[in-house]
């Protein structure tokens, strides 16, 4: 023990501390927590794309820091999503638009984590998650990616259902919902309610620091995590709340794949490649309201535990994702809506619009635009789009066409 108090004093006046100081029995301690609040504090800055930057730093013992590491390359899922007439909001709601954004934030973060992704960028009104392919030892210290299907088509399931829970919870929030009430919002914005646009895919990228000495961001660099952000951008075109790439929809397993819809085959700016949009269909309107925890002290080690939990059960070989399509009572009452008559008449309609036969796609898209009781926005896009051709199909027609909004 007296050997333990010379080195701990030597320590501390190294760093300038008095001796008298010095012999608390609590610096050990106090100096721990300190370092345990640092690492939280990296954890909460540089999140998992930063782990490299923060691993390469600590191998190094000359006290220097070289935040500027070299990028590598990993495949991942991207998402981004967005908060809705954001403008709006930011000039009523003025100071307390930081308190609104945050108790979104607050749901998004914690549920791509429960479902095994993780926040990266907060950006405004955006947010941008990303369910990073797990790695295993190959040893040298060094990793790999992992390339089992079934881990990859289970990450991809849980990436589709954490959205389909976000866009669940922030309709069903309590603690959001009170800005329906709010005067000036509801006068510029009749029937307020918070909403978001979510999109979804999947591809190689560049992880690492981006920025310079003066200030660092741990990212992504790669035309995928653009790709995820132009789908949700394109969310507003087509009028629905998700969009899911072709390539994201390949990987998902195939149960999950039966709950998805083609609503149309594109080429965006930049690409020439068509690219396949799918949606999950799903209807806010009969969700309540949960009261449950509004108001309600929570233990942060506590809503750890849960969650740490929940991603385990994800992560059990028991458990498959897309039986929450039929299990989870939130996904049953957001689908309830649907018909078969409905999907049917739509894909008899998309295989004719891709096929050119326009007159045909018309009629049947014209049914499926209100069959549901309020408008489907992919069959209202089509309808429109072939209407600016008078529904003829261009003479070089290959059954895609260019996305002319970002």
């Amino acid at each position: 023990d007296d050997a333990q108090a010379k080195g701990r004093r030597g320590f501390l006046s190294l760093r300038g501390v008095p001796k008298k100081a010095a012999s608390d029995p609590y610096e050990t301690v106090i100096l721990e927590k300190t370092i345990i609040k640092i690492g939280g504090l990296l954890a909460l800055g540089f999140g998992e794309a930063g782990a490299e930057i923060i691993a390469n730093n600590m191998k190094h013992s000359d006290g220097g820091l070289n935040a500027m590491v070299d990028g590598r390359k990993i495949n991942a899922i991207f998402g981004f999503c967005d908060i809705r007439q954001f403008t709006d909001a930011t000039e009523i709601l003025r100071e307390k638009v930081m308190v609104f954004v945050n108790q979104i934030a607050e749901i998004v973060h914690g549920i791509v984590d429960q479902f095994a992704g993780a926040a990266n960028k907060n950006i405004g009104d955006a947010f941008l998650l990303v369910w990073k392919f797990p790695e295993r030892d190959v040893g040298r210290g060094e990793k790999e990616q992992v390339d089992d299907p079934n881990v990859i088509s289970k990450m991809a399931d849980m990436s589709v259902m954490a959205f389909l829970k976000i866009i669940a919870a922030i309709s069903k929030s309590s603690v959001l919902a009170e800005y329906r009430d709010n005067k000036e919002l509801s006068e510029r914005i009749p029937n307020y309610r918070v909403k978001m646009g979510f999109g979804l895919h999947v591809g190689w990228a560049i992880e690492g620091a981006i920025g310079s000495e003066f200030k660092v961001d741990a990212s992504y660099l790669s035309p995928n995590v653009n790709m995820a952000s132009r789908l949700e951008a394109a969310t507003k075109q087509y009028g629905v709340p998700l969009l899911i790439s072709g390539a994201l929809h390949d990987i998902l397993t195939p149960q999950t794949q039966t709950y998805c819809r083609q609503i149309d085959r594109v080429t965006v700016k930049g690409s020439k490649i068509p690219l396949k949009l799918y949606t999950v269909d799903v209807s806010t309107s009969r969700l309540k309201l949960d009261h449950t925890a509004a108001g309600q002290p929570r233990s942060k080690g506590k809503v750890r535990r849960l969650r740490e939990a929940q991603k385990a059960k994800m992560w059990s070989h028991r458990f498959s994702v897309y039986t929450m399509f039929e299990n989870d009572p939130d996904l049953i009452a957001m689908r309830e809506h649907l018909s078969e008559q409905f999907l049917n008449t739509f894909r008899r309609g998309y295989i004719n619009y891709e096929a050119g036969e326009w007159r045909v796609a018309r009629d049947l898209f014209t049914r499926t635009q209100f069959m549901l009781g309020t408008e489907d926005g992919p069959s209202a896009t089509l309808l429109h789009y072939m209407a600016e051709h008078r529904f003829q199909a261009p003479d070089h027609w290959e059954g895609y066409r260019e996305l002319t909004e970002k």
